[in-house]
């Protein structure tokens, strides 16, 4: 009797443990049936009894019905449980032959639904939740690779930098530095705002060397942004170094007279350093030698005008010149009390104000027109046109020319 009880014991025992793998199969037929509920609970009672619970298959199995749930449902709350669960399969049973076959797609799948995840709060401008979902997707990545099964997962460059931008967004300044420098090494080019954050980085860190590197290859990647080239003539600027690349753009134009964007991009960079701005848009005192830069900027604008008389752009720029110093003078001539206002200085800076508009009208004229004609704008151009038409309705007001201001009012409505 004594050996004939061991034996049922041991007979008991054994249907437990088949009953609780029947558990583990009827879960994975009820994943193929998309039976999630009846699939969870079957897992969960594979999990919770001792003879199965410490078994790969059971959390392979768990990871299989989460993973499914996820990608339905796009839910990065069961992502998240897939990936422990494959987790604890892999430490369990490194080599789990289901796991080596199929591992791949099932990690991918939930490395997408997180990064996705990461891509809807960073819409939604929720910067830190947006973060922590991009930092747990390259978390699964790296935790696959780093298992050599056969395959891997790409590192994503776009979400690398977005990534990055969350966290300089959320104010995590070091971690956001660390990933947007590995964006630029990865040569993403689908968005400037990479190469903007990144040098201002290294502008606040002092590191100069990288700070224009990085202007450097945005300029290369995006030659029609123009806030490279004023973000370069900050930099210049700021290091005391505009006179090298002044030097250096005079020594292009001499080798190159009949290059008409050379030839503008000369003059708007002298037009720049003459007129210097901060960070935020904010104007600098002027350097000692502005006459001459702006005298420099004028013929270079005026030999660029030569080449291509239509130029909107580089009407504007011109029209620019001539009209911000007209503000200038204006600015000195309002700070004058009353008795000076009869005084021969005033009325020679009246005649400078008054002279200088007329000088920037046609030109501001010139680029009305061939920004009109161009249709549709990109950001950039809209942003000068916007600029061109409300000097012009400046002018147009001082000359009591109403209807022409009602005119340009429209456009600017139109933009």
């Amino acid at each position: 009797m004594k050996k004939l009880f061991v034996s049922l014991l041991f007979c008991g025992a054994g249907f437990a443990v088949m009953a609780q793998k029947a558990k583990v199969s009827s879960a994975e037929d009820n994943l193929k049936s998309e039976k999630f509920d009846q699939a969870k609970a079957d897992i969960d009672a594979a999990l919770q009894n001792d003879k199965t619970k410490d078994d790969a298959k059971t959390w392979y199995v768990k990871g299989k019905i989460y993973e499914a749930l996820a990608t339905k449902h796009k839910s990065a709350a069961d992502a998240l449980v897939a990936y422990e669960a494959f987790k604890k399969t892999l430490e369990i049973n490194p080599k789990l032959p289901e796991a080596l076959l199929e591992l791949n797609s099932r990690m991918y799948n939930i490395y997408a639904t997180i990064g996705n995840a990461g891509y809807g709060n960073l819409n939604e401008q929720k910067w830190d939740s947006s973060f922590t979902y991009f930092k747990k997707a390259f978390e699964v990545a790296d935790f696959y690779n780093g298992k050599n099964l056969g395959g891997t997962i790409p590192r994503d460059t776009a979400m690398v930098f977005y990534s990055g931008y969350a966290a300089q967004q959320a104010g995590k300044k070091d971690e956001a530095f660390d990933l947007l420098k590995q964006a630029a090494k990865l040569r993403y080019k689908n968005e400037p705002a990479l190469y903007v954050v990144l040098a201002q980085q290294y502008e606040e860190r002092g590191d100069n060397a990288h700070w224009l590197a990085t202007i450097d290859t945005a300029k290369a990647y995006f030659p029609a942004d123009k806030r490279f080239n004023d973000m370069e003539m900050l930099y210049y600027s700021k290091t005391g170094k505009t006179n090298e690349l002044i030097s250096m753009m005079e020594k292009k134009v001499q080798e190159n007279p009949k290059d008409f964007a050379l030839l503008l991009d000369y003059a708007i960079r002298l037009d720049n350093v003459g007129n210097p701005r901060d960070e935020k848009g904010a104007d600098l005192p002027k350097p000692a030698n502005f006459d001459e830069l702006m005298n420099k900027a004028e013929a270079a604008y005026k030999k660029a005008l030569e080449l291509k008389a239509d130029d909107a752009t580089a009407n504007f720029q011109l029209g620019a010149l001539y009209f911000n110093r007209a503000v200038a003078f204006n600015k000195e001539l309002n700070a004058m009390d009353s008795k000076q206002l009869g005084t021969p200085k005033a009325k020679e800076l009246q005649g400078k104000v008054e002279g200088l508009m007329n000088q920037s009208l046609p030109f501001f004229e010139r680029a009305d027109q061939g920004f009109s004609a161009q249709g549709k704008l990109d950001p950039s151009d809209k942003r000068t046109f916007e600029s061109c038409l409300y000097a012009l309705q400046k002018i147009y007001a001082i000359k009591n020319q109403n209807d022409k201001v009602e005119a340009v009012k429209k456009k600017l409505q139109n933009l």
